[in-house]
């Protein structure tokens, strides 16, 4: 079936340019994903497989960083590889490195691979690839769905994709009639089944970067296409703009089937040299956009699909000389041979030649600084930094008298500190704008601005209170960047995306939202001063039986509550602020200063809320315990305005949204709400009456 399959695919591209279906489109992906599988598979666990072609030694390092830095553009903004690699391998895998294991039988094996070295093998060693268990399946229903069984694996477990290959047909159905459904009726298993499904598709489409534009002809091809394609002789490639450009004579041959010899089968010599071509145009908004537009005033880089299409259509203009240059340069990588030492020479050649076509329109200049980002891994490093002070610190509550402990402690949440400014100022360099444009990015800046606020205050009390906090919430906003850093892996393919108009003002992204995220920032530090308070007060309370403090402690409480005060206090000038100058900035972009839309009710609540502690603290309402429990629900609040109101989808604010997030959302409410209980009952019940006995 595959030959009359593809003859109807080159057929229907020769005679009629681009007249393609999208049904034509899922067979071919659909024939890609099928090849090699294996029906015993779906009943038993699949062992790896002997593999013929492999990598016997590791990528030399120069080849891994050439490679790496091949200029790309993705999601509209340029990047170098690296950084794709990283971000698929991190939304398939879960994480950003797969080590090889020991009892593989390849060659290298113990080896760590990077996402640039998986690339590498996906692209020049598929076979080898095919075997690496990466694919990450959160829930074995999916596999049971798609009519594979293994045994001895856990319910949240990593495949091949030879693996899972077998069941990539029952996947097809199965995923169109999740996709069918309204995403708000999906089940777990229909999500988790188009994500895997959209994971495998990208791998295959991997494959074909540079396999797709070349070809070769075999060593039974016939004389006579030889003479038209001279450079496949001997079994060598020839690249596609090549077969394009001779494709009229390749199909006036094969036309000719009249009066040759019987058992002369033109359809199956001629269909190698469209088969890579039909699946680069098919796939084309999948795959790699590689090539840079000589016309600097076009943005757009085209991927090798795109080049093709604009080579079979009449309508429009042939690709320029240096697009098919370029071309050829990463053609070549198609025709080596499957050596590492052969295969590394032409990977820093062909990464000259991109490198020297995005120079020439100005857009190279930060792929190495982009690379070096990811490698030096600023936040990671400062999320080890804050741990270690946390435990630091701990261990110096055993030693109340001690000095070097306290001083080590600074020393590592400083260096924390340190670290994530230094990612951040990066990204801003990066991206030519402030820190705080998405989500991801006011993580990082609050959590930074809170550590800080904690080192000054911790400056002025010296009561490793706040030491300890900045190492909690140092580590606690560091661990939720890298787990939100996953989210958008899945939804947005990059953290350093493309904004949305509204957005794409430095102006106010310097002002109104790098004000607003302050006032966010001191709003959620007060809500953890809040907890540290309550929680030592009311075991203060248990320890003592009794409201009694010494007066020692009386002032130590004292001191704290007036600590959560001026942070409150911090927090509703900026926030303030903060909310007026949006306004003013909803008023240049739409005309109106307040329109009541849900992002601005949030910003509302924060500043009316802050305001109403404040004034009761001021009148004799509340005192310490009063601030401390209001301090925590305005935690809740704060969240609700930075994300929450996001995961709405109703007003001109709804840019944010991000699947998976609602739930994390109600579990830190339903917790503060419990934690809030517990406060009211053990304060009621440890302190509150022992005091009015003793008045009494």
């Amino acid at each position: 079936m595959i030959p009359q399959l593809n003859l109807f695919i080159g057929t229907c591209v020769a005679r009629d340019g681009l007249r393609r279906s999208r049904l034509v489109a899922s067979l071919v992906l659909l024939v890609l994903g099928l090849a090699g599988a294996s029906p015993a598979a779906a009943q038993r666990k699949v062992e790896r497989a002997d593999v013929e072609v492999t990598r016997t030694q590791p990528w030399p390092e120069d080849v891994v960083e050439a490679f790496g830095q091949l200029p790309v553009q993705d999601r509209g903004r340029v990047k170098p590889l690296s950084t794709v690699a990283g971000f698929r391998m991190l939304n398939t895998n879960g994480k950003r490195s797969f080590e090889i294991p020991a009892d593989s039988g390849l060659p290298t094996a113990p080896e760590k691979l990077s996402p640039t070295t998986w690339y590498l093998d996906a692209m020049f060693f598929p076979e080898q690839a095919r075997t690496y268990e990466l694919f990450l399946v959160d829930d074995n229903a999916v596999l049971e769905a798609m009519g594979l069984r293994f045994e001895g694996r856990k319910r949240r477990d990593r495949y091949s994709y030879n693996q899972l290959s077998s069941g990539r047909g029952e996947m097809e159905e199965l995923a169109k009639s999740a996709f069918a459904k309204e995403a708000s009726e999906r089940t777990r298993v229909d999500t988790q089944l188009i994500a895997l499904r959209e994971n495998i598709i990208q791998y295959e489409v991997l494959e074909l970067t540079f396999s797709g534009l070349a070809a070769r002809l075999g060593p039974e091809a016939p004389a006579e296409l030889l003479e038209i394609y001279p450079g496949a002789a001997d079994g060598g490639s020839i690249g596609a703009q090549v077969v394009l450009e001779r494709w009229s004579e390749a199909l006036t041959w094969r036309q000719a089937a009249e009066g040759v010899a019987e058992g002369d089968d033109r359809d199956r010599a001629i269909a190698p040299l469209y088969n890579g071509i039909i699946l680069l145009i098919e796939t084309a908004d999948y795959s790699l956009a590689m090539f840079p537009a000589e016309d600097g005033g076009e943005e757009k880089w085209r991927t090798a699909g795109e080049l093709l299409q604009r080579k079979l259509d009449p309508a429009q203009a042939d690709p320029t000389a240096g697009e098919l240059e370029l071309f050829s340069a990463y053609a070549d990588l198609a025709g080596v041979e499957s050596r590492v030492d052969a295969i590394g020479p032409a990977v820093l050649a062909a990464f000259e030649a991109g490198k020297a076509a995005a120079m020439g329109r100005g857009e190279f200049e930060k792929i190495p600084m982009e690379v070096g980002y990811y490698k030096r891994d600023y936040f990671t490093k400062a999320l080890v930094f804050f741990l270690l002070g946390f435990l630091t610190v701990a261990l110096s509550w055993l030693r109340p008298k001690g000095v070097l402990l306290p001083r080590l402690t600074w020393f590592l949440v400083a260096g924390g500190l340190a670290s994530a400014s230094i990612g951040v100022t990066v990204r801003c360099l990066l991206l030519e704008r402030p820190p705080v444009a998405t989500l991801y990015e006011t993580i990082l800046f609050i959590t930074s601005i809170a550590v800080l606020v904690c080192l000054a205050a911790e400056r002025l009390t010296r009561e490793r209170v706040a030491l300890a906090l900045g190492a909690t919430l140092g580590a606690a906003g560091m661990f939720l960047a890298m787990r939100y850093e996953a989210v958008e892996a899945a939804s947005q393919g990059d953290t350093m995306g493309g904004l949305i108009a509204v957005l794409n003002t430095n102006f106010w992204l310097a002002t109104h939202v790098t004000t607003v995220t302050m006032g966010y920032s001191a709003g959620l530090l007060a809500a953890a001063l809040g907890h540290v308070w309550l929680i030592l007060r009311l075991g203060r309370g248990l320890k003592n039986r009794g409201p009694e403090l010494s007066r020692e402690q009386a002032e130590w409480f004292r001191r704290f509550g007036r600590m959560t005060y001026g942070v409150l206090c911090f927090g509703l000038l900026f926030s303030v602020v903060g909310t007026i100058l949006g306004g003013v900035w909803a008023n240049d972009s739409w005309g109106r200063f307040w329109g009541w839309d849900p992002k601005e009710n949030g910003a509302l609540m924060i500043v009316l809320y802050e305001l109403v502690i404040l004034h009761a603290r001021m009148g004799g309402y509340i005192k310490d315990f009063g601030v401390a429990v209001l301090a925590v629900i305005g935690g809740s609040i704060v969240a609700f305005s930075w994300f929450h109101v996001n995961q709405l989808g109703v007003g001109l604010h709804s840019y944010g949204f991000t699947e998976g997030v609602l739930g994390t959302l109600w579990t830190y409410y339903y917790l503060v709400a419990g934690f809030v209980a517990v406060s009211l009952g053990g304060w009621y019940l440890l302190v509150r009456p022992r005091r009015n006995l003793g008045a009494a």
